[in-house]
C-alpha cells in the first residue's frame, strides 16, 4: 500500500495521470497549504504569547517586525492608502474564493474540498486582520496570508495549466467555470496583491528610524520595474530641469555614516589591526552578501539565456513533424516572456552591483580622506617603488614640510628599544655632540646606505616623487571611476560557464563537428591571458602618466597666478601637452589592443537551431574579452588604493612620544610645554637624519637631487612659561616654525639621552595659526568659529581685538562674506588676522602662533599687540609666538627663545634679561615711548578699503564662489560638434561607418548563408554538396567582416585620440589664459574635475559608446530588414511601434537623466575640493584636533553625491526593463505570426527566430546607447563651459613692442584707476606718478589700502583705466605677454613648484649654474650659510648647518650635505622651505629675469631684519638699472627709496621723497615713522 501510494504521488507530480488516478488524500498537493496553515497558526501564537523566547530570532524572520521593534507609523509611508485599498481588495477576493469553495462542497465534490474550505476560511480571517489589525501585527499577518495564497496559486497553476501544454485535460476540468474563476482569484491574492503591496521600511538602526527612501517602501513590482522613480521622471518631463531637492532621498543603508561604521572595521587596516591586508579580499568580504545575491541573479540570467535556442529548436522540431514536443505556443510565450524575465534578473543584478559601487565609492573616499588625516603622507609611498630622493617629498601644501622618507611603521621611540634607524641616529647625535666631530666621521656611518641609493639618485632625472595631494585626488576621482567601469568582475565566470554550455549544446545538435570550433577556441585561450597581462602593464603605466598629468595640472592651478604674472602660459601649456601626449600614447595602445582582442569570432555549425547558440557563444565571447580589460584596469586602481591604505606611518600626538624612559619630575610638568635633549628632523631614514650621504663629484651634483636635512637640536631643558606669552625669534631659516612643528608632532623626534623628551599638553586644547595662512572656502565667521558654537559677545570681542572691525565694515555682508578659495577675497594682512582670530576665539589653553604679525602694517600690528596680546582673551593662556618684531611684543611677553642659524637654541631668557642682550639677530633697541593707536580700528569710519587680490562683486549674502552652472535640456549640438569636429573630416566618417555597416551585413549574411548551406543537403543528393566551397565562402564572409570592422575600429580610435589631444590642449589653453577674476570665483576642484573625470570620459567612454551606437544602429537596421523580408510587411507595424515607444521612453528618460547627471557631476567637485582643502591645511586641522569635524563634513558631501548617483543609475534600470519588455513583446508577436500566420519553411522560420533571439538586446542597447552618448556628452558640455569663459586679450601683431623695447625702466602713470570687476567699484582712484629709469619707489599704507592692487593693476591683471607709459609705450595697447615678461612681481607669499631648486629658478633651462648661483648669492643666501656664533658659545660643526639656504657655492665646490643647493628638492608649493626662504628664492628668480621694472610686494616680510637690510643693499646693486617699486609694512625696507607713495582707500595721500615727507607736519608717512620702534634708525637712514 505504501509503495503504491508513493508511485501514485510520483505520477501526480509529473501530471501524467488524470483525476481518477489521483493519489490518496494526504498525498494530494492541495493538502500542502493545509500543513502550512498549521505552521502559520503556531508561528503567530509564538509571536503573540512568547515573544521573548530564545527561538524568536529564528521565527521572527517570517515576519517583518516583532513586538520588541520600533515601528514606523503608516503615516510615514508614502503609499499607506494604496496598502489599505489592496488589503481591502484581498478581503473581497478571499470571500469570493470562499464562496466558490462552499458551492463546490455543496455540489458533492471530493473530500479535499471540505478541507480547502477550512483553509480559505482561515486565509479570509487573516486577510481581514491584515486590514483592521494594529500596525504592529498588520505586516506580519499580511506576510502569512500572502505566502499561503502563493502556494495555493502555484498548486492550481500546476493542476490546471500545465496539462494543456501537451494537449491533456486540466485536472480541475470538472469544476468548470468555477474552477477557472478560483484560479483567477487565487492569482490576484497570491501573486498580484503581494507584489503590489508597499513594503515595510526596515531601518538599519531600529532605535533611530529615519524617513524612508522611495525605494525602501516600494512594492515588489515597483522595485522590479523601478516605478518608484515615476514621480521624478514625470516631474522632469513637465519641467525644464530637476532641482536637487526633487531627487529621491538617500536610503539610510546607503548613508556614508552607516557605511563607515560597518566597513571600517574590515577595510581600514588601522582599525582592523591587520596591516598589509589584501584590500581586494577585504572588499569582497565586506560586500559578500551583495555578491552572493548578484551571483544567484547572474545564474538565473545564464540559465534563462538558453531558453531562446531551446525554444527555437522545439518550434522547428514541431514544424518538421515531431508531435512529441510541447505545443509551439508554450515556446512562443517563452520567447516573449524570456527576455522580460531575463531583464528583471539582469537589471536586479545591475541595481545591486551599482549600489555596491556607490557604497564602495563613499567608503573609499572617506577612508582615503581619513587615512590622509592620520598619517604622514610622505610615508604612504611604497619605499621600493620610488627613488630615494623622491621619498623625501613633503606633504604638499603644508606650512612646514613633513618630509618622510620611508613607509616603515616604527611606533616605539623608546631609547631602550630603538629600531635600527633610531640606533643609527642616536650614534650620529652623539657624534654631533662631540666637539671633534666632522663631516667625514658622520659620512662613514652610512656609506653603505649611500651606495645603495646611488641607482635611485640616478633615476631621479627620469621620475620625480609623487605629488601626494594630486595622487589622492586622482584616487577618489579617476581611480574610482575606473573601478566603477570594471565592477562586473563576476560576469567572466558566468561567461565561461555559458560558453561551456554552448559547447555542450552545439555537440548535442551537431555532434563531433562542434569540437572543431571548440578546439580552435581552446588553442586560442592562452592569447587572451597574454594580451590581458600586457594590458595590465599598459594600464599601470597609463595611470602613472595620468597621475603625473593630474599632479602637474594641480600644481599649475595652485600657482596659476604666478604663471600668468610671469607670462609663462605658453611654456606651461607646452609642458602639460607633453605629459598629455605621453598619456594618450598609452590610451591609444590600450584601445587598439582592445580592438584586437574583442573581434575574435569562432566558426559555427550549419544547422539553424545552432545559430541562436552560436549567437550566445559569440556574444559571450565578445563580452568576455570586452569586460576583461575594464576588470584589469579596475584591479590596477584597487591595488593603488590598497597600497596607499596599507602604507603610511601614523601621525602621533606629542603625548605619544613621552615614553617610559622620560622621567616625570612631579605632576606639574605634565601641564607644561617643555623639550629636553631632543633632536627633531623632517626625515626618518638613517642616512638623512645622521647627516651622511654618499659623496658626490662635481659632475654628478648637477644631475642628482638632494633632500633637505634640517635638524632642530634642543639641548638641556627648554621650558615655556605657562599662562604667559612666549616669543621665539631668530634669523631666517633658523627653525622657528620647525619648533612649533616639533611640538605639534609633525617632525620626527630622536632622543639624545635617556632623559630626553618633550611635552605639549592637549587637555585644555591647542590652537595654531600658520605663517602661510590657511582659510577654508567659507564665510569669515565660519573660518573664525572653526566648528565652535557662536557666542556673539566673544566673537565681537575677538573681531575688535584683532583689528578686523574696520575690515568687516568694508564688506556688504560683514562677517558672512565668503573668503573664497585660498582666501582670495582677503588681503594678506586680513587673512593673517582671520587665522589669529580663529586661534583666539577657540577655547584652547595653548596657542601656537607662527609669525602672524609679519603681514601687518605698523598701525595694525600695534593695535593687535596692545588689544589682542595684551587683552583679556589671551590672559592666562599659554601663547608661543614666532616673530621678528620682538621690540613691539616685548612689553607683553614673559619669555624669549632665540634660535641660531644652525638649528640650535642660542639663548632663552626672561624678557628682562633679553632686553640686556645685544646679540639677538636682527633686533633693534626697543622703543620706550607709548604711542596712540588710531581709533578707527575700533570705530571704523572709512568703508572704501581695498584688498590684495582681485575680489568679486559683493552681494548681501556674501557669496563669493558662484554655483556651478547647469545646462538645461539636452546636451547642445555645439558641445558634440566640439568633439566630432576634431575626430576627422567626411572621409574619416565614411571609412568608419562603411566598415561598421559592412561588418553588420556580413554578420547577417553569414547566418543566412548557414541556413542556405544546410538546405542544400535536403535539395541535393547526399555527397554532392560542395562542402569545401561553401566552407570557403562562409570563411570569406567572416574574414571580410572582421577586416572591415578592425579597420573601422582602429581608425576610429586613432581619431578619438586626436580629438582628445586637441580638446585637452584647448581646455588647458583656456584655463591658462583666463582672467584673474575667473580664477577667484572658480574653485580648483572644478578645474581638476574637468581635467580628470571629464577628460577621462572623452578619452574612453565617449568614443567607445558612440562607436558602439553606430555599430548597433547598423546591426538593428540589418536585423529589421532581414526580419521584414522573412515575416512580410506585417512586421513593420510592431517594429514601428517598438521603435516609436522606445524613442519616446528614451526622451522621457533623458529629460530626467541629464538633470540628474549634471547634479551628480556638480556634487563630485565639492567632495574633491574638500579633500584638497583639508590636506592643504593638514597641520592646522591636526593642531586644533578638528579631524572629526572635517570627516563629518566629508560625510555630508559624500551623501549628496551618493544621492544623485543612486538616482542616476536607477534611471538606467527604469529604462532597461521597459525596453526589454517592449522587445520581448515584439519578439513574441513576430514569432507567433511567422509560426501560425505565414506559410514559411522551417529554415526561414528558424532564420527569423535566430535573429529575433538577440533583437531584444539590440533594441534595448540601441536606445540606451543613444541616451548614454548624450549623458557622456555632459562631459563635453562641462569642458565647453570652460572654453567659453572670460579670457584675457589675445596677442596681436599690433601689440608687439619693438625689439629694442624696453631700453629703460621709465614709468609714467596718469589718472590710473582700477576695479576688480567691470561693474564693481573703483579700488584705485586716479593715481598719478612718474618714475625715472632706475628710481626706487616705496608704497606704504594701512592693511587693505590698495598697495598690492597697484602691482596687479600695472600688470593689467584687473580692469583698469587711465594711462600707463612704460619706456614710451602705452601698456594698454601692448600684448600681455610682452608686458608681463618685462615686469617682475615678487609677491608676499611666493609659490614654488615641485622639483629641484634649479627648476624653480630656471624652469625652462635658460641659464647656466653659475648664473643661478650668482642670483642666489645676490638674494642673500650667503648670509644664512656656515657657522654662526651663538650666545652660549656652542658652535656647531660646519657640516650641520643644514637649515639654511646655501646654494651660493663656488663653481666646482662640492656642496655640503644637508645644505640646500641647486639640486635640492622643493616640495609642491615649497612646503619644505620656510616662508623667508621662499621669499629669498623668489627674489633670486626676479634677479634672473633682469626686468626693467621690479615690484616687490612685501617680498621680505618674513625675513629677519638683519638679513632684510643686507638683501636691500644687494638689490640696489642688482637692480641698479631697473625701476623698483617696493610695497612694505616694514619701514626700514623702503626708507632708502627715491620716492614714497602713501595710499589710503585707493587714493594717493602723499607722494614725494622720504626726506620731504618726514618734514611734513601731521603727515601720514611721518606719523608711521614716528610710531615705529626704530624711529631713530629710520630718521638716520634718510640723512640730515
Amino acid at each position: 500500500m505504501y509503495s503504491s501510494n508513493q508511485q501514485s504521488f510520483a505520477w501526480d507530480i509529473t501530471g501524467a495521470h488524470t483525476e481518477e488516478l489521483a493519489p490518496g488524500f494526504f498525498m494530494d498537493l492541495r493538502t500542502i497549504p493545509l500543513y502550512l496553515s498549521a505552521i502559520s497558526v503556531i508561528l503567530l501564537g509564538l509571536h503573540a504569547f512568547v515573544p521573548s523566547t530564545s527561538l524568536y530570532k529564528h521565527y521572527s524572520h517570517v515576519g517583518d517586525v516583532g513586538p520588541g521593534s520600533k515601528v514606523v507609523q503608516e503615516a510615514n509611508l508614502k503609499d499607506w492608502r494604496t496598502s489599505s485599498m489592496l488589503q481591502a481588495l484581498r478581503v473581497l477576493t478571499s470571500l469570493f474564493i470562499l464562496g466558490i469553495q462552499i458551492i463546490l462542497v455543496k455540489s458533492g465534490g471530493p473530500t479535499i474540498n471540505i478541507c480547502l474550505t477550512a483553509f480559505f476560511i482561515y486565509t479570509s480571517l487573516l486577510s481581514l486582520f491584515a486590514l483592521i489589525g494594529t500596525p504592529e501585527w498588520r505586516y506580519l499577518v499580511s506576510r502569512h496570508v500572502s505566502l499561503l495564497y502563493l502556494f495555493m496559486t502555484c498548486i492550481y497553476l500546476r493542476r490546471d495549466l500545465v496539462p494543456l501544454a501537451d494537449g491533456r485535460v486540466s485536472l480541475d476540468d470538472p469544476d468548470g467555470a468555477l474552477g477557472w474563476a478560483r484560479l483567477a482569484l487565487l492569482a490576484i491574492d497570491g501573486i498580484w496583491i503581494p507584489i503590489l503591496l508597499p513594503r515595510q521600511y526596515k531601518p538599519v538602526d531600529p532605535e533611530n528610524p529615519t524617513t524612508p527612501s522611495a525605494s525602501q517602501t516600494a512594492s515588489y513590482i515597483s522595485r522590479a520595474f523601478y516605478s518608484f522613480l515615476d514621480p521624478v521622471i514625470y516631474k522632469a518631463f513637465k519641467s525644464p530641469a530637476l532641482s536637487f531637492d526633487d531627487l529621491p532621498s538617500l536610503a539610510d543603508e546607503d548613508a556614508a555614516k552607516y557605511l563607515v561604521e560597518t566597513s571600517f572595521p574590515i577595510l581600514d587596516p588601522f582599525e582592523s589591526g591587520k596591516m598589509r591586508r589584501n584590500f581586494i579580499l577585504s572588499v569582497l568580504f565586506y560586500f559578500r552578501n551583495q555578491y552572493v545575491v548578484m551571483a544567484i541573479l547572474l545564474l538565473f540570467v545564464a540559465v534563462n539565456e538558453f531558453g531562446a535556442p531551446i525554444a527555437i529548436n522545439r518550434i522547428l522540431s514541431y514544424l518538421e513533424g515531431d508531435q512529441d514536443t510541447l505545443k509551439p505556443w508554450i515556446w512562443i510565450i517563452w520567447l516573449g516572456a524570456g527576455p522580460i524575465i531575463n531583464s528583471l534578473c539582469h537589471q536586479g543584478y545591475t541595481y545591486i552591483s551599482l549600489k555596491t559601487v556607490i557604497r564602495f565609492e563613499a567608503i573609499v573616499t572617506q577612508l582615503v580622506f581619513v587615512h590622509s588625516l592620520r598619517v604622514r603622507l610622505g610615508t604612504t609611498v611604497k619605499q621600493d617603488d620610488i627613488p630615494m630622493s623622491s621619498m623625501a617629498l613633503p606633504v604638499p601644501g603644508l606650512q612646514e614640510p613633513v618630509i618622510d622618507a620611508t613607509g616603515a611603521h616604527s611606533t616605539d621611540a623608546d631609547v631602550l628599544d630603538q629600531t635600527e634607524d633610531e640606533a643609527s641616529l642616536s650614534a650620529s647625535v652623539a657624534a654631533l655632540d662631540s666637539p671633534v666631530a666632522d663631516s667625514a666621521t658622520i659620512a662613514d656611518n652610512s656609506s653603505e646606505n649611500g651606495k645603495k641609493a646611488t641607482k635611485a639618485d640616478e633615476d631621479m632625472k627620469k621620475e620625480k616623487g609623487p605629488d601626494q595631494i594630486g595622487k589622492i585626488n586622482n584616487m577618489v576621482s579617476t581611480d574610482l571611476k575606473i573601478i566603477h567601469m570594471g565592477s562586473d568582475w563576476m560576469k567572466p565566470f558566468f561567461f565561461v560557464i555559458r560558453i561551456c554550455v554552448c559547447g555542450v549544446l552545439l555537440h548535442r545538435i551537431l555532434g563531433w563537428s562542434a569540437f572543431v570550433g571548440m578546439g580552435v577556441f581552446i588553442c586560442m585561450t592562452p592569447l587572451p591571458g597574454i594580451l590581458a597581462k600586457f594590458m595590465m602593464k599598459l594600464q599601470a603605466t597609463k595611470m602613472k602618466k595620468n597621475d603625473a598629468r593630474i599632479s602637474a595640472m594641480s600644481q599649475a592651478m595652485n600657482v596659476l597666478r604666478m604663471i600668468k604674472i610671469f607670462s609663462w602660459e605658453a611654456k606651461v601649456e607646452h609642458q602639460l601637452s607633453e605629459k598629455r601626449e605621453e598619456e594618450l600614447n598609452y590610451v591609444l595602445k590600450s584601445q587598439w589592443l582592445g580592438t584586437l582582442v574583442m573581434k575574435k569570432e569562432p566558426t559555427a555549425s550549419t544547422i539553424y537551431s545552432s545559430i541562436a547558440v552560436f549567437t550566445i557563444f559569440q556574444d559571450r565571447l565578445f563580452d568576455l574579452f570586452n569586460v576583461l580589460p575594464a576588470i584589469l584596469r579596475a584591479k590596477v586602481s584597487l591595488d593603488r588604493i590598497g597600497e596607499f591604505l596599507n602604507h603610511g606611518e601614523p601621525f602621533r600626538d606629542p603625548i605619544d612620544h613621552i615614553s617610559s624612559p622620560i622621567p616625570r619630575e612631579g605632576g606639574s610638568r605634565a601641564s607644561e610645554i617643555w623639550i629636553r635633549n631632543s633632536v627633531f628632523t623632517w626625515e626618518k631614514n638613517t642616512s638623512s637624519t645622521s647627516g651622511a650621504s654618499t659623496p658626490r663629484t662635481a659632475s654628478s651634483s648637477r644631475t642628482q637631487t638632494r633632500t633637505r636635512n634640517f635638524q632642530l637640536q634642543i639641548r638641556d631643558d627648554l621650558s615655556f612659561k605657562a599662562g604667559k606669552l612666549n616669543i621665539i625669534c631668530g634669523p631666517t631659516g633658523s627653525g622657528k616654525t620647525s619648533m612649533l612643528m616639533a611640538l605639534l608632532g609633525e617632525m620626527y623626534y630622536w632622543p639624545m639621552s635617556p632623559d630626553s623628551g618633550f611635552n605639549l599638553p592637549r587637555d585644555g586644547g591647542v590652537a595654531f595659526a600658520a605663517q602661510e595662512t590657511w582659510v577654508m572656502n567659507e564665510t569669515i565667521r565660519d573660518n573664525i568659529l572653526f566648528g565652535a558654537e557662536y557666542d556673539k559677545e566673544r566673537f565681537d570681542k575677538v573681531i575688535h581685538q584683532t583689528g578686523l572691525s574696520r575690515d568687516l565694515s568694508l564688506f556688504d555682508a560683514g562677517d558672512l562674506t565668503e573668503v573664497g578659495e585660498k582666501g582670495i577675497t582677503l588681503s594678506g594682512g586680513q587673512k593673517a588676522r582671520v587665522t589669529l582670530a580663529r586661534a583666539v576665539y577657540s577655547s584652547a589653553q595653548i596657542l601656537l602662533l607662527d609669525d602672524v604679525l609679519s603681514a601687518l602694517d605698523v598701525h595694525t600690528a600695534r593695535w593687535v599687540a596692545k588689544h589682542c596680546f595684551g587683552g583679556d582673551l589671551l590672559r592666562g593662556r599659554t601663547v608661543i609666538l614666532v616673530t621678528h618684531n620682538v621690540t613691539l611684543m616685548e612689553r607683553y611677553a614673559e619669555y624669549v627663545v632665540s634660535l641660531g642659524v644652525d638649528g640650535r637654541v642660542s639663548g632663552h631668557w626672561l624678557v628682562a634679561q633679553t632686553l640686556q642682550e645685544n646679540n639677538l639677530h636682527g633686533l633693534s633697541e626697543p622703543d620706550k615711548r607709548e604711542k596712540d593707536i588710531p581709533s578707527e580700528y575700533a570705530n571704523p569710519k572709512n568703508a572704501d578699503e581695498t584688498k590684495l587680490h582681485p575680489p568679486h562683486d559683493q552681494t548681501p549674502t556674501g557669496k563669493l564662489v558662484v554655483a556651478e552652472e547647469m545646462a538645461l535640456g539636452h546636451v547642445g549640438f555645439s558641445a558634440l560638434k566640439l568633439w566630432l569636429g576634431e575626430l576627422g573630416g567626411p572621409f574619416f566618417f565614411i571609412v568608419c561607418i562603411s566598415g561598421i555597416f559592412i561588418d553588420c551585413i556580413m554578420t547577417v549574411l553569414a547566418k543566412w548563408f548557414l541556413g542556405y548551406w544546410s538546405s542544400q543537403y535536403e535539395a541535393r543528393p547526399q555527397g554532392t554538396v560542395p562542402t569545401a566551397r561553401y566552407l570557403a565562402m562562409y570563411g570569406g564572409i567572416l574574414l571580410f567582416g572582421l577586416a572591415s570592422d578592425a579597420l573601422a575600429h582602429g581608425y576610429w580610435f586613432w581619431g578619438s585620440i586626436r580629438a582628445s589631444r586637441v580638446i585637452h590642449n584647448r581646455l588647458v589653453r583656456s584655463i591658462l589664459t583666463s582672467t584673474f577674476r575667473w580664477l577667484d570665483v572658480t574653485p580648483i576642484s572644478r578645474v581638476l574635475s574637468r581635467c580628470s573625470q571629464d577628460c577621462l570620459t572623452v578619452d574612453g567612454p565617449l568614443p567607445d559608446k558612440l562607436v558602439s551606437l553606430i555599430f548597433l544602429s547598423a546591426g538593428v537596421i540589418c536585423t529589421v530588414f532581414a526580419v521584414v523580408t522573412q515575416a512580410g510587411l506585417v512586421a513593420l507595424g510592431p517594429a514601428s511601434v517598438v521603435v516609436v515607444l522606445g524613442l519616446f521612453l528614451g526622451q522621457v528618460y533623458m529629460r530626467a537623466q541629464l538633470s540628474v547627471k549634471r547634479h551628480m557631476s556638480n556634487a563630485k567637485s565639492p567632495v574633491l575640493g574638500h579633500v584638497g582643502a583639508a590636506l592643504n591645511g593638514l597641520v592646522s586641522i591636526r593642531a586644533f584636533g578638528a579631524q572629526r569635524m572635517f570627516e563629518e563634513e566629508s560625510l555630508r558631501r559624500i551623501d549628496k553625491y551618493s544621492r544623485a548617483a543612486c538616482t542616476f543609475w536607477n534611471l538606467n534600470r527604469w529604462l532597461g526593463v521597459r525596453m526589454d519588455t517592449l522587445a520581448g513583446l515584439f519578439t513574441g508577436f513576430i514569432a507567433a505570426y511567422v509560426v501560425y500566420g505565414r506559410n514559411l519553411s522551417s529554415g526561414n522560420v528558424g532564420f527569423t527566430l535566430a535573429l529575433l533571439s538577440g533583437f531584444s538586446f539590440q533594441i534595448l542597447y540601441w536606445v540606451r546607447l543613444v541616451n548614454e552618448v548624450e549623458v557622456q556628452g555632459n562631459s563635453l558640455e562641462r569642458i565647453q563651459d570652460f572654453l567659453n569663459i572670460d579670457h584675457e586679450p589675445p596677442a596681436t601683431e599690433e601689440g608687439r613692442p619693438p625689439a629694442y623695447w624696453p631700453a629703460s625702466g621709465e614709468l609714467v602713470v596718469e589718472n590710473f584707476s582700477a576695479k576688480y570687476s567691470g561693474d564693481g567699484p573703483s579700488v584705485l582712484k586716479d593715481i598719478s606718478f612718474t618714475l625715472k629709469s632706475g628710481e626706487r619707489m616705496g608704497v606704504v599704507g594701512r592693511t587693505g589700502a590698495g598697495k598690492s592692487t597697484v602691482a596687479l593693476a600695472l600688470l593689467r591683471a584687473i580692469p583698469t583705466s587711465g594711462t600707463v607709459i612704460f619706456d614710451g609705450l602705452d601698456t594698454s595697447r601692448m600684448n600681455l605677454a610682452a608686458l608681463r615678461s618685462n615686469v617682475t612681481l615678487i609677491p608676499q607669499h611666493p609659490e614654488l613648484l615641485a622639483g629641484t631648486l634649479r627648476e624653480n629658478l630656471d624652469p625652462f633651462n635658460e641659464h647656466d649654474d653659475a648664473t643661478l648661483n650668482d642670483a642666489l648669492r645676490a638674494a642673500g643666501l650667503h648670509r644664512t650659510q656656515g657657522s654662526v656664533n651663538v650666545h652660549d658659545g656652542m658652535d656647531g660643526p660646519s657640516g650641520t648647518s643644514n637649515v639654511t639656504l646655501s646654494a651660493a657655492v663656488d663653481e666646482g665646490e662640492e656642496a655640503t650635505e644637508g645644505r640646500i643647493g641647486l639640486d635640492t628638492e622643493v616640495a609642491s608649493g615649497g612646503s619644505n622651505f620656510s616662508q623667508g626662504q621662499r621669499q629669498i628664492v623668489a627674489i633670486a628668480r626676479a634677479i634672473l629675469r633682469r626686468s626693467k621694472i621690479v615690484i616687490l610686494d612685501e617680498a621680505t616680510a618674513a625675513i629677519d631684519h638683519e638679513t632684510d637690510r643686507a638683501i636691500q643693499e644687494s638689490l640696489r646693486t642688482q637692480f641698479k638699472d631697473a625701476t623698483v617699486i617696493t610695497v612694505a609694512h616694514r619701514l626700514q625696507t623702503i626708507m632708502g627709496s627715491d620716492k614714497i607713495m602713501v595710499l589710503d582707500a585707493g587714493e594717493v595721500k602723499e607722494f614725494d621723497s622720504p626726506k620731504v615727507l618726514l618734514q611734513k607736519r601731521s603727515g601720514f608717512f611721518k606719523a608711521l615713522v614716528d610710531e615705529s620702534a626704530d624711529r631713530d634708525a629710520l630718521y638716520k637712514s634718510v640723512g640730515p
